[in-house]
């Protein structure tokens, strides 16, 4: 019998592409408008405005704090038109948004902020161990104020982004595509590139949309793996109110009283790359089966099931669903998946190898510079990292189709089909290849993440490789 599972909260209520229109600009163009309207007399009355909110002399961070109720003020009326939309435009409520289980489970959201809170301070701990002068000690009596705020503010703001981008966004896309992974990725990179401007300038925006693209990811893993968004939503606020009162980075909200401030140029944002796979790990730590809903297909009650052939991976004979063993050689057909150890050599081999393609596109582009001197540095530094991206992307998605890159050829192991052991399509590929992204993390230490799911997982997949339906096999 099918388990319910949190893509499958969609069936209920009405779906019509122009009720996701509607409810989409009224939870976030709707408060914009209704702000402007109130702001009107402050406009009118600038003077006045200026001496009761800006005044200099009042209390010293009253600009910051001012912006982050104004911020919390947009969120809070996000929220409440996005549950109006829902209830009577969707005809949907919003625990559909939340879980598979019809009641909230307030004890995973604290539990969920506890981790990652404690995950955090662990890592700055051990940053301010190694080098104090990372930031600076400067609590003042208002980090009382910011720190009430912060868990008002943070606590609807963050649950809204949640039941939005991981609950109500990820069902709707859900509703045109089987693989969850594909809804997954789309409202990740949704949520990511709405923190573009949180950056100082055009190069820090794209590393927080990076590190939000992957925070994204990490998130909604947990929340199809769970059947529900509680861990995520308690992750979620910890992470805002520990970067608002713990450590304010000034290119954000300038002049927060945090406990600590770090310069806009300061590395703390960093760690957080390398602390997701510890996130998913303690999450999961006693329960990998679970992270196999990424590699299913969503259930359609009135599917028939098809019967896959095998094909031996020894002679290439295609045999019956129910062979043990090939009708032409007589070898066990069940085949035998390829350890971590001998897949972390192939993917070393494979970076070799594409290192010497670097190189090539490297010295390609200082030749370029020799001929037409007046080209800028940074656009060839752009081109050539744009071009490494694109080589080391193709190269995976196009020799795994054909089975092996060079390091797998090496190993003597393979890429082939869940179902059938045959060579896996082009959609296989492309998300085994995408995924890479998430795989590699931490990046300092590249494919801690994938190590850990590929030692965990019964069929010795990373996590490409459930998203994908696929499997590395010994040759």
């Amino acid at each position: 019998m099918h388990q319910k599972e949190f893509l499958d909260n969609v069936d209920y209520g009405k779906n019509d592409w122009w009720r996701y229109v509607v409810t989409i600009l009224a939870s976030w163009v709707g408060p914009l408008i209704l702000i402007i309207m109130v702001l009107i007399p402050l406009f009118i009355f600038p003077n006045h405005f200026k001496q009761v909110i800006m005044a200099p002399d009042s209390f010293e961070n009253l600009n910051s704090m001012f912006l982050l109720v104004f911020f919390g003020i947009y969120y809070i009326l996000s929220f409440i038109l996005f549950c109006f939309c829902t209830r009577f435009i969707h005809r949907k409520k919003l625990i559909l948004f939340v879980n598979t289980f019809n009641k909230v489970k307030w004890l995973k959201i604290l539990k969920g902020a506890g981790l990652w809170f404690g995950i955090l301070g662990l890592a700055m701990l051990i940053e301010l161990i190694i080098d104090p002068s990372l930031v600076e000690f400067s609590l003042n009596p208002s980090f009382f104020i910011l720190l009430i705020l912060s868990l008002v503010i943070y606590s609807i703001q963050a649950s809204f982004e949640e039941i939005f981008f991981r609950g109500y966004l990820i069902q709707g896309i859900g509703i045109i595509t089987r693989k969850p992974v594909i809804p997954l990725l789309i409202t990740s990179a949704l949520f990511a590139v709405g923190h573009f401007f949180n950056g100082s300038d055009v190069f820090s925006g794209l590393g927080i949309v990076l590190n939000m693209f992957m925070f994204g990811l990490t998130l909604g893993i947990i929340t199809l793996a769970e059947n529900g968004l509680e861990t995520a939503i308690g992750v979620h606020i910890a992470n805002n109110i520990f970067v608002t009162i713990m450590i304010n980075n000034t290119s954000v909200f300038e002049n927060l009283p945090s406990l600590f401030t770090a310069g806009a140029d300061s590395s703390l944002i960093i760690p957080s790359l390398i602390l997701m796979p510890l996130l998913i790990f303690f999450v999961f730590r006693k329960n990998w089966d679970k992270l196999k809903i990424l590699s299913k297909k969503r259930y359609v009650s009135n599917e028939i099931s098809e019967s896959n052939q095998l094909l031996c991976l020894k002679c290439e004979t295609i045999n019956p669903s129910f062979a043990n063993f090939c009708k032409e050689c007589g070898t066990n057909i069940k085949a035998k998946y390829a350890s971590t150890s001998s897949k972390t050599l192939a993917f070393i081999i494979d970076l070799i190898f594409l290192l010497f393609l670097f190189g090539i596109l490297l010295i390609l582009i200082i030749s370029l510079n020799i001929i037409n001197p007046g080209m800028s540095v940074e656009l060839l530094a752009i081109i050539w990292v744009l071009l490494d991206i694109l080589v080391f992307f193709l190269y995976f998605m196009f020799l795994d189709m054909k089975w092996q890159t060079i390091g797998k050829i090496f190993m003597k192991i393979r890429v082939v089909n869940e179902l059938d052991y045959q060579p896996i399509t082009y959609q296989q590929s492309f998300i085994r290849s995408v995924l890479l992204l998430l795989d590699l993390i931490p990046y300092p230490l590249p494919g801690g993440l994938a190590i850990i799911f590929s030692a965990k997982s019964p069929k010795k997949q990373r996590i490409g490789d459930m998203a994908a339906g696929t499997l590395v096999v010994e040759k």
